[in-house]
């Protein structure tokens, strides 16, 4: 009776251990819960404290800068836009950065950049962290 109250203390111990560990299950279900109600920064500040280059680390990289940008471009405050479309335009660059072949990314650029062209200024420069 002794041994078996030890051996299910151990195991609830470390089961609790398990659970309490950032591990890349937790990670991607709290960025995706960070992402959904658009809370894009500290997204972006959890992953950049995710230790390691794992591929579930660049995708949720990537996939939160481009719903970042996304929202940036088509849903935030459009009293701001000059400024909202910059940001934008960081954070599709960086997805680049991270996938060169991303076309969603690509063609956003394009039309931004265009439309800064259009309006004759100047093209922000710079990624997104």
């Amino acid at each position: 009776m002794y041994n078996h109250r030890i051996f299910l203390l151990f195991i609830l111990s470390f089961a609790m251990y398990a659970c309490s560990e950032p591990g890349p299950e937790n990670l991607e279900g709290n960025v995706q819960q960070l992402v959904q109600q658009n809370e894009y920064e500290e997204a972006l500040d959890l992953l950049s404290e995710a230790d390691g280059d794992s591929t579930v680390i660049s995708q949720l990289k990537i996939n939160t800068h481009l719903a970042y940008a996304n929202y940036l471009t088509h849903e935030a405050d459009h009293l701001a836009m000059g400024d909202r479309m910059a940001d934008a335009l960081r954070h599709f660059r960086r997805v680049l950065e991270l996938d060169e072949t991303n076309s969603r990314a690509e063609n956003h650029i394009e039309l931004i950049e265009g439309i800064y062209r259009q309006m004759g200024r100047d093209i922000p420069e710079g990624v997104a962290d």
